[in-house]
This record gives structure tokens, C-alpha cells and sequence, in this order.
């Protein structure tokens, strides 16, 4: 609530009456549970935000925080004042003041409007820093917003998030992550780093939850914005954001524009090294520096409450467009067309190319991976796929020999499914098979048996014997606790006795039990789902399904647990499966961009200002790499909608059906060698959309998958077609789909 018509100046003439009016009426906003009191202090006013049960302060109690920097830019002086003026003439809005001015005489004018944002329950701060004077000797300059828990309670007991960076804490993390040691005096990252420009904190006992976002729509940046060097440019408009610990206890911060430490990747990698990449504006009158924050706080039973609170509230704040522009058909025909392009035999081995250049459609590696990145039996299926429904011979005919080859080349004498082909001059396996691989390759070898059975029953024997001996094996392979090891040698000797893709199996053992209808594989499967409620969804540990960047927290291991766990719900119809899966899909979107990147000025790249990076998604912490594999999930997350009723999830799985595409050359726009192709990662941080210039055959296989899942459960491959229909009719579509996986034949 505001008080009309009443201005509070802290001159020392009126110093006597304001603090009679003071103390009489206290200034406050009030959202929900939360209260943002202005509290008078000698010389000026600070404030507090309470839920009613923990008040929040800034540090030292000054809501204002400059840093500048001296000409030389490598030494810098830290300057905080208490508000001296508050206006509340406009009811649910205060407008503060503070005045800095510096040893130089540079004088700086803060000015802080708080108001009430209803329709979120939220506090906002909308803040505007003028330079009145300036002097030389100070050459640079930013601002700091620290807020923290007033009880300063230790680092250790509090949750943290900081999406695609931190998750709970720390662990399971690389030395040279951002956010991996909670020793650090700061913990910044580039707002371009996170899906989402928010930082939040829980308390693990109270569950208090306090959360900060940046409201940023024009994150505008300069050409020259790369490198670990102090840069000072009036065009960097976005900020870092992160924890300040430098008094032992945390407190959320966050600082404009976005300098970057004590880790940074803006050099395009990382160092166990504390670093600081420091973004400055320079201390002009003509500088432009203003930002808006919004503040929520809530109570949280848990963790995954709070980042499901916490993260929507801020999806709220960007609500991302969906660019309906790639049409599922025309992706489809993309797609095979290029995976016709290249389909390739050597040395008697039929397959699909590991790397081709995008720009110039130059093969790059010949080798051939099953699954992963390399997607072999996967892209096979697609193309088989094609040929039969589209009575294609050619695209039939290519899908069907490469399916052949792995059916008869890659099991070994136990029946384990071997990955990766080495053509000339070896022609042999490589002596390395890991479960993700496995995974991705005989799903697809089910499904296409599976086809086949549809085009011409009794066909093809061998790829069901293929997957019925990879299923043996696995169920051989299993502990007692229901996990299996990562990897394994070409003799089935362990090599990696990790456990944590022990959920990638899951899905392809119902898929075995909804074909054969045999007990043990469903057995099987709820076994190794029983061992990932345990060592993952509990402990919220989403690790390890980035098997190039193993054991960290990832994006695709939450992918991987949404998967398995939707498979456990349609075979068991437990409830507990699908509250899993619902949170590992929380989870999982939280590395998905929900605002837009502007292109970076005279950076040579396919990312020009006509591109919306909302929709694509960084892969894993550790680094600020980014793709459109979350494409894989649009079904999921639109089962997830048909399932719970929760539209937050139908807007996701739209983003993920057409956002994604904006890498891939549908439009011709980017001039590609072809319309299917597609980068397979970009960053959007320093030297916004460069990429590697390479298609790997898993890209094809994020875009085409959905589509064909999409078809089976509903009859179409465009999203938004299949949304035409009635719930109800797409609810009795899905309960069939639940039934057999749609592998019915």
C-alpha cells in the first residue's frame, strides 16, 4: 500500500519531523505474503522484505552499490549508500533515491522505483543510475543489488539454483564450473549463461525461498565482447547474476553490466583458476544504465517445489513466443531427404556419415555410431520408415540394408549390443560400449521391427532376435539393487562402473515387454526404475547421460528420466512415475532458453538478428554450450500436458516442436548445402551464435523422432495439428498409445 501525497527528505532541517512521520507511518509495499519496508537508519533509509517469518536485508544495509573502476581499469573502489529521499505519492509504488559520489568527485544518482507487480505476487525494482558529475581519474563503473537473510546463516544451509549452472549445491560438478566452489567470495554468471536470468536461494530446514530475476528483453552487447580483458562499452545491456559470499553467508546478487567470476567461461572454456571477466559501463553523462528486478519470495517443502515455484514465475515474467514456422511435415521431408543424401556405403558397411559441414556439405568423418551422437540405427528407422509409408523403394531400401548391418554385425557372442563401426582401415568395433549408445540404437531397431511387421509380417527375424538377445543381456547384466553398469568392453568386460544410466535402458525394456508381452522385461524395467526413484529422482541427481562430459549435472540425463519414467507409468499406472517424471520435466527445461539473445554485432555466424533463441537449450553444466536436443522431448512434454492437465507443459512442448528449428535451414536463410541440415551446438554468450559449422546424424534424429512418436500416439507429425482435436479424443488417443508404446502391429 503507498501513502498519497507524502514526500520523506532526509535534509538535517527535517531530519526531527521525518522521523516523527516515520515512525508513525512506516512506507511499505505488500505482495501476498511478502513486505518491502523502508526502515530509517542514521543518514538515510534501507530496507527489508519479510515473508513474515524471514526478513531480508542488503548488505551493510544499503540498497545502492557502486563499483568503479580507476583509468587504468585494474583497480577498483567499492562505494554503498543508505536511500536519502522517498517519494510515495503513487499508491503501490515508492520511487528511492541515493546519491555516491566517489573519491574523484564522479557523483552518481541512483534512482530506485519499487512497486508491486499483482498479477505475480511480486515485488519489482526498477532502476535508473545517472552520472550528474564526472571526473577523468574514474573510468569505468557498475552497479550491485545484494540482498540476503538477515540471520546471515552459513553457505551449507541453504539450496541454491541457478539455471543450467547450479542445482542444490555444488557437487557433481567440474572444477572449472561456475558455481562448483561455494568457497568463493562470488558467484557470477553472465545472464546469457542461464535459461533464465534468476538466482534463488532455500533455506533447507524453514524451506524460506527467496528468488531475484532480471527482467531483460534487449540484452544488447558489443562486437568486441570476448575474452577474460576488463572491456568498457555504453552497449553491453545485460548483466551477471549469482551470489555474493563474501561475508560467509549467501546473499543473492546481482551486478550490472555483467562482469563474470570468480570462474568464467568467456573465453569460450573454463579453469579450476578464480578469474574475473569484468564488463563495465564508462563513467559518461550520456552512459545509459538502468535495469528491472522482481523479487519472490515463498515456502517450499523442498527443493524441486522451489525450483518448480520459482522457475515458472520467471518463465511467467518472458512468456517466450512460439515461432510457428517449421511445419512437422516439411521437417519430416527435410529430414530423409538429407538422411537419403547421405546415406553412404564403404567397405560393405551401409550407413550415415559421423560429421558433414553445414555450409559447404562436405563430409567430414566417416565412422559409425549407433546411438548418441552418431544415431545410426535411429536414422536407418527413419528412412526405412519413409520409404514403406511413402511406397519410397530407394529411401526403404538404403533404411533396411543399414538396419541388416547392425542386426548381423553388432552383437557379440553374449548378445551385447556393440556402438560404434570404424570403417576403412580397421572395418572393427571400437573396444567401447557404453548403455547410452546402446539405448539410442536398439529403441530404434524395436520400432523399425516393428514397421516391418506392418509392411510385411514375418520379414525381418533378426532385428527382433537383435533385440531380444540386447534385452537378455541387459536383464543379465543386472544387480540386485536394479542398476547396470555404464560400459563395457567388446567382450563384455566392465570398463566404467558408473550406475547413472541405468534409466537410459528402461524405456527400450517396455518397449520389449509391449511387443512380446514377457514379464520379465517389465519386471526388469520397474527394477531399474526402483534404482533411479533412489540414486536420482530423490537425491535430485541428474547425472551422467552426457557421456562426452560424464558424471556432472546435465540436461539430458533429466531427458532420459522423463522418458523412462513416462514408460514406467503407461506399464504400471503408478502415480509415483509420473510425479517423477514431472519433476525430472521441470527439471530438464530449466537448460532451455525461455527469452531471446540478440545477435552479437559483426559476428560471423548463422545467428542473425532475425532468430529467436528461445527454445534452444545449453547441454550441461560446466559450460555455456548450446543445441536443439531438447526436441527429442516435445512429445513427452506434450503427454505430460494430456496427463496432468498443466498447460505450462503444452507450451513447452511447442517451443520444443518449432523453436528448435531456428537452427536448422528449413527457410533457406541460412544457406546451407541443404534444407535439412543443422548445427549441432552454437553459444549464445560470447560471440553470440558461433557454431561449429558440423551436422551429426543425432540432429536429424531430435528433429524426426517426436514427429513419428506424434503420429503413432495421434495420427499426425505437426503439433499443432494434433492440438485440433478435442482433449478428450487426443486422452482416449494417448490411453492407446499407453498400451502399446505404439508398437502395435
Amino acid at each position: 500500500m503507498g501513502m498519497k501525497m507524502k514526500r520523506f527528505t532526509l535534509t538535517a532541517a527535517a531530519l526531527l519531523c521525518t522521523s516523527l512521520c516515520m515512525a508513525a507511518d512506516t512506507p511499505t509495499l505488500k505482495a501476498a505474503d511478502m513486505t518491502l519496508t523502508f526502515v530509517e537508519k542514521t543518514g538515510g533509509y534501507s530496507i527489508r522484505l519479510t515473508d513474515g517469518t524471514t526478513n531480508y536485508v542488503p548488505q551493510d544495509g544499503c540498497a545502492a552499490t557502486l563499483e568503479v573502476f580507476a583509468a587504468s581499469n585494474d583497480a577498483a573502489t567499492t562505494y554503498t549508500a543508505l536511500y536519502d529521499n522517498l517519494n510515495t505519492e503513487t499508491e503501490g509504488r515508492i520511487v528511492a533515491t541515493a546519491t555516491l559520489t566517489t573519491a574523484n568527485g564522479s557523483e552518481f544518482l541512483f534512482t530506485d522505483t519499487w512497486l508491486v507487480q499483482p498479477d505475480r505476487q511480486s515485488l519489482r525494482l526498477q532502476r535508473a543510475v545517472k552520472l550528474v558529475k564526472t571526473n577523468a581519474a574514474d573510468a569505468s563503473f557498475n552497479t550491485y543489488f545484494i540482498l540476503g537473510d538477515e540471520r546471515q546463516r552459513a553457505v551449507s544451509a541453504y539450496e541454491y539454483f541457478l539455471p543450467s549452472l547450479v542445482y542444490m549445491n555444488g557437487e557433481n560438478m567440474t572444477d572449472a564450473s561456475i558455481g562448483h566452489d561455494f568457497g568463493d567470495q562470488w558467484i557470477l554468471a553472465r545472464e546469457e549463461r542461464t535459461a533464465l536470468p534468476l538466482t534463488m536461494m532455500r533455506h533447507s530446514t524453514t524451506g524460506a525461498t527467496l528468488a531475484l530475476c532480471d527482467d531483460n528483453k534487449n540484452m544488447g552487447t558489443d562486437a568486441v565482447d570476448w575474452g577474460m580483458n576488463h572491456l568498457v562499452s555504453n552497449s553491453f545491456r545485460y548483466g551477471s547474476i549469482g551470489y555474493c559470499l563474501t561475508r560467509s553467508y549467501p546473499q543473492l546478487a546481482y551486478c550490472y553490466p555483467g562482469s563474470e567470476g570468480e570462474h568464467s567461461y568467456s573465453d569460450g572454456g573454463g579453469t579450476a583458476d578464480r578469474r574475473w571477466a569484468r564488463r563495465s559501463h564508462p563513467v559518461v553523462k550520456t552512459v545509459l544504465h538502468r535495469y528491472n528486478l522482481e523479487f519472490h519470495a515463498s515456502k517450499e517443502a523442498d527443493f524441486p517445489s522451489a525450483l518448480r515455484t520459482h522457475w515458472q514465475h520467471s518463465f511467467d515474467i518472458y512468456d517466450p513466443d512460439v515461432l510457428n514456422k517449421a511445419r512437422g511435415s516439411l521437417i519430416q521431408q527435410y529430414g530423409t531427404e538429407l538422411l537419403d543424401r547421405y546415406w553412404m556405403k564403404s567397405e560393405g558397411a551401409p550407413g550415415f556419415p559421423f560429421s558433414v559441414r553445414t555450409q559447404s556439405g562436405e563430409v567430414v568423418e566417416r565412422s559409425y555410431d549407433m546411438g548418441f551422437v552418431g544415431m545410426q540405427t535411429a536414422c536407418a528407422y527413419y528412412l526405412f520408415r519413409y520409404g514403406v509409408e511413402q511406397e519410397n523403394e530407394s529411401y526403404r531400401i538404403k533404411g533396411e540394408q543399414t538396419l541388416d548391418f547392425w542386426a548381423r554385425r553388432s552383437p557379440n557372442d553374449a548378445g551385447m549390443p556393440r556402438i560404434w563401426w570404424d570403417i576403412d582401415p580397421w572395418n572393427s568395433f571400437r573396444n567401447y560400449n557404453d548403455l547410452r549408445n546402446m539405448q539410442g540404437g536398439m529403441e530404434a531397431m524395436i520400432e523399425a521391427w516393428v514397421v516391418a511387421e506392418r509392411w510385411r509380417p514375418g520379414s525381418k527375424p533378426q532385428w527382433l532376435k537383435f533385440c531380444r538377445r540386447a534385452a537378455d543381456w541387459m536383464l543379465s547384466q543386472q544387480a540386485s539393487d536394479g542398476s547396470l553398469t555404464k560400459a563395457y568392453d567388446n567382450n563384455g568386460a566392465v570398463v566404467d562402473a558408473g550406475k547413472y544410466l541405468t534409466s537410459n535402458v528402461v524405456r527400450f525394456l517396455v518397449q520389449m515387454y509391449a511387443v512380446t508381452l514377457e514379464e520379465k522385461y517389465k519386471t526388469a524395467a520397474v527394477k531399474a526404475g526402483e534404482f533411479c526413484l533412489k540414486e536420482i529422482h530423490t537425491p535430485y541427481k541428474y547425472i551422467g547421460s552426457v557421456i562426452d562430459n560424464p558424471y556432472v549435472k546435465d540436461r539430458e540425463s533429466g531427458q532420459k528420466m522423463i522418458e523412462a519414467c513416462l514408460a514406467l507409468y503407461d506399464v504400471t499406472q503408478e502415480k509415483r512415475w509420473l510425479d517423477a517424471a514431472v519433476q525430472a520435466a521441470y527439471y530438464t527445461v530449466t537448460y532451455m532458453y525461455a527469452f531471446n539473445i540478440p545477435a552479437q554485432p559483426n559476428i560471423k555466424a548463422p545467428w542473425t538478428s532475425d532468430k529467436n533463441t528461445a527454445g534452444i537449450t545449453i547441454i550441461a553444466t560446466g559450460h555455456s554450450g548450446a543445441d536443439c536436443g531438447l526436441s527429442y522431448n516435445s512429445f513427452e512434454y506434450l503427454r505430460l500436458w494430456l496427463l496432468t492437465g498443466d498447460e505450462y507443459m503444452l507450451k513447452i512442448a511447442r517451443l520444443l516442436a518449432y523453436n528448435t528449428k531456428q537452427t536448422m535451414d528449413f527457410d533457406g536463410k541460412l544457406k546451407y548445402a541443404h534444407r535439412g541440415l543443422q548445427t549441432e551446438a552454437l553459444r549464445l554468450v560470447t560471440n553470440r551464435g558461433d557454431d561449429v559449422n558440423l551436422w551429426l546424424p543425432w540432429v536429424t534424429a531430435t528433429q524426426l523422432d517426436p514427429l513419428y512418436r506424434m503420429q503413432d500416439a495421434y495420427g499426425n507429425v505437426d503439433l499443432n495439428e494434433v492440438c485440433t482435436q478435442s482433449v478428450e479424443e487426443l486422452k482416449r488417443m494417448d490411453e492407446q498409445y499407453r498400451r502399446t508404446q505404439g508398437l502395435a502391429f
